[in-house]
């Protein structure tokens, strides 16, 4: 693939063959996930009735925060849980695995441009597991809304609705093909994949952030016979109470995987923030949600 352009990010997925047979640990306590992977096309709920939708002003808006969001990154560390279960495709699980561990978000010079890293640890008591290192990256996936990312993609407003209750501007992208692939690549063995990706994104008419983001892989990847990913995130505000500021992070993320005969399903969850800088450390905590 050719190198990151100038201001570009890249994301890279490791794509890791999970193996060994694990059952649940912890004495057998998973709770057995849903495949339910977001289809990005599929028919939004109805809507709210005629709100107007400016969509180079919300675009304007996202592309601020977005640049916010690349400086946020690296600045906090979390707790992040991970579950996963490998299912034959006629849904019976054939393996499940979760574990905690602490987290940290970082970019790196590459191509170019800048690439995600995502460096776990476990915490004590837990423990590794390969397919805990298959999703990487997918926390800054809302950079694509960054003023230099806009452009790789065709974007169109699809109405107003609602994500936990708040009124969020639909925004649905997909990759242009006379464009770079700069957003994700899956990496193997076998070689690197610029991957195109299709997606929707609730951007909150109150924050001007973005809620959620979901996307879908545009084509397949026969060479490592994936058919099929999806990816649904959450985003969220952590306030700082002592400095009085709030920050906008991942809180969730949902990752699918469909390969010939089997599927995968991973799940991450955040929570323990904490803030650093090289004069202090702050202890942050997630609010309730309006």
């Amino acid at each position: 693939m050719a190198a990151c352009g100038d201001g570009g990010i890249l994301y890279w997925g490791e794509l890791v063959r999970a193996s060994g047979g694990a059952r649940a640990r912890g004495g057998g306590k998973h709770k057995d996930l849903r495949w339910a992977p977001p289809n990005v096309e599929a028919p939004l709920p109805a809507g709210l009735g005629i709100v107007p939708c400016f969509l180079s002003s919300v675009l304007e808006q996202a592309g601020a925060h977005a640049v916010e969001l690349a400086a946020t990154l690296e600045k906090f560390t979390a707790q992040e849980e991970i579950r996963y279960e490998k299912l034959e495709q006629n849904g019976s699980v054939e393996e499940v695995d979760e574990s905690v561990f602490d987290y940290t978000f970082g970019f790196e010079k590459r191509g170019g441009g800048r690439a995600s890293q995502e460096y776990r640890t476990p915490t004590r008591g837990g423990h590794a597991f390969p397919a805990s290192s298959q999703d990487t990256g997918e926390a800054a996936l809302a950079l694509i809304f960054l003023p230099s990312m806009q452009t790789d993609y065709e974007m169109r407003c699809e109405g107003v609705n609602k994500w936990n209750g708040q009124l969020a501007y639909v925004i649905h992208f997909e990759q242009r093909k006379d464009k770079p692939v700069r957003t994700l690549q899956f990496r193997s063995e076998r070689g690197v994949y610029p991957v195109m990706l299709r997606g929707r994104a609730w951007i909150s008419m109150e924050y001007e952030q973005v809620l959620h983001l979901e996307t879908n892989m545009v084509d397949a990847i026969p060479a490592y016979k994936l058919r099929r990913n999806a990816i649904a995130v959450d985003y969220g505000p952590v306030q700082i109470y002592s400095q009085k500021m709030e920050l906008w992070l991942p809180k969730s993320i949902e990752a699918y995987w469909e390969y010939d005969n089997y599927r995968v399903i991973l799940v991450h969850t955040f929570t323990n923030f904490r803030v650093f800088s090289v004069e202090t450390e702050e202890k942050v905590k997630l609010p309730n949600m309006p």
